[in-house]
């Protein structure tokens, strides 16, 4: 038989997604879609449906059902632990159609199962999942600072900047938790927060689950880490920003969000403060000149950030922000990254497949990469993973590179630009992405400065993606601080 004739008479629609298992002339078996509907117009089968009706588990737990994603979720009792040996008592699927899992069978539900459907040449696999009625609060944000939860004292702690004007008796807060639980009051709403003998408590519920959180809102003074922008607050930060400032602030207890303008209008905020994080993701800045006219709130906060980097306060700079090094006298203006691209391009840049770019490394025994999280299929010590599949980055880049330097050659022409006050941390043989700036008084390490450029060190994604790699990006940033602080 003609292939071509099978492939004209076999009509193809990806409405469920079917597998059609038909018979090659030439032997094996080809693989292709259909949407288990009624389109039987040639020699191969597939008359029929693959639809799974009706699932149930124990004679009372019944399953939803999502033909979009296959997943066929039992949800049961929050106390319920009888997983290892459930009973499947009632199964619906199409007419004709026969599964591998069947009404009567005992199953282990403590894993994920396969239920696989076929109908003549039609199959549809299933993911049959049971879930545990749970309600927790995972994140919580007021105003855009994220409270740290204690799960055994059902307790949220927000550290908020008394200076930050957020008017805590009308308070926006975000909340979100368990997959299946409602939220009471409904995350967006606004509440009072600011009567600490009468403390707002939030309520998840999921079926079985029911759990109350206390909210206790403290009041900073004086923050011992911040990052920094010029947006009035931090949710009004672009989203890569945001996502990098809000892991600061629920990583480091006492840190805060705070403005250009309120550090170069209050000296006092910074005394306690050991670590100052600015992440720029803009336009990019070709040289110094540019910087100054992008930045101006920045640059009027300088001699107010020098002071405090002469007190032994440190710095991470990341993207368009590592040119406050040049202002802080950190290095030269000719230190300026002169190999700038993608800035401003936005979040909808390169989407990671299953292999997703690494960082290189020049010295992997440097703090900042100590404790992440590996990838046992790339031994390569030197390649450092940010980016999970289907990770989305702008992968906006802040780097040194000189056309025809590479090597021993790039490095003598890095301490040059640099001043010699530099020390590469991340880049190929022709690039330098990232590096380290010695402290106000000449050494590198505590009160030092740390510049981030690579486009892997990312921080927000358009897209979803299932986090293995990218958590290392919080290790990073945790390194970083440990390291210049030395705490």
């Amino acid at each position: 038989m003609n292939t071509n004739n099978i492939i004209k008479r076999i009509k193809v629609a990806f409405i469920g997604l079917c597998t059609i298992l038909a018979p090659l002339p030439w032997g094996g078996v080809g693989v292709g879609f259909s949407s288990c509907s009624d389109d039987n117009t040639g020699s191969v089968n597939i008359s029929g449906d693959c639809l799974v009706q009706k699932f149930v588990l124990n004679d009372q737990y019944e399953g939803s059902i999502d033909m979009v994603t296959k997943l066929i979720k039992v949800k049961v009792p929050v106390d319920f632990t009888a997983k290892n040996n459930m009973v499947v008592t009632s199964m619906v699927v199409s007419p004709g159609a026969e599964s591998n899992i069947k009404q009567g069978d005992h199953i282990n539900m403590e894993a994920d199962q396969t239920l696989r459907v076929t109908n003549g040449d039609l199959v549809m696999n299933y993911r049959i999942a049971v879930r545990n009625d749970e309600a927790k609060i995972n994140n919580f944000y007021l105003a855009g600072n994220r409270g740290a939860i204690d799960e055994e004292t059902k307790t949220i702690t927000v550290y908020v900047l008394s200076i930050s004007g957020v008017d805590l008796s009308n308070a926006t807060f975000d909340v979100s938790g368990s997959e299946d639980a409602v939220s009471y009051p409904a995350s967006g709403s606004a509440a009072d927060f600011s009567d600490p003998e009468n403390p707002f408590q939030i309520t998840l519920r999921d079926n079985t689950a029911e759990s109350t959180y206390t909210v206790k809102v403290i009041l900073i003074e004086k923050p011992v880490a911040v990052f920094v922008g010029s947006a009035a607050t931090v949710d009004e930060l672009n989203d890569e920003e945001k996502a990098a400032a809000k892991c600061l602030t629920s990583n480091i207890i006492g840190s805060a969000y705070v403005t250009w303008k309120q550090i170069a209008g209050y000296e006092e905020l910074l005394d306690d403060c050991k670590l100052i994080f600015f992440h720029r993701n803009t336009v990019d800045y070709t040289n110094f000149s540019s910087f100054e006219g992008g930045e101006k709130d920045a640059i009027e906060a300088v001699p107010n950030l020098k002071n405090y980097w002469k007190k032994g306060g440190a710095f991470v700079l990341q993207r368009q922000g590592v040119n406050l090094a040049v202002a802080l006298d950190a290095m030269p203006e000719e230190g300026c990254p002169n190999n700038c691209f993608n800035g401003g391009k936005g979040e909808g840049g390169d989407r990671m497949g299953d292999d997703p770019w690494t960082l290189p490394i020049f010295d992997k025994s440097h703090a900042l990469w100590q404790g992440l999280v590996t990838n046992p299929a790339n031994p390569n010590p030197e390649a450092v993973y940010t980016l999970d599949k289907d990770y989305t980055i702008s992968n906006t880049c802040v780097q040194f590179h000189w056309d025809g330097v590479s090597g021993d050659a790039l490095y003598q022409k890095f301490d040059e630009v640099t001043g010699g006050k530099a020390r590469r941390l991340t880049g190929h043989r022709d690039e330098i992405s990232s590096w380290e700036l010695k402290n106000f008084n000449g050494e590198f390490g505590k009160g030092g400065i740390i510049c981030f450029g690579a486009g892997v060190l990312d921080w927000y994604s358009p897209t979803d993606y299932i986090s293995v790699y990218h958590e290392n990006m919080d290790k990073i940033l945790m390194n970083a601080y440990h390291y210049l602080t030395g705490e």
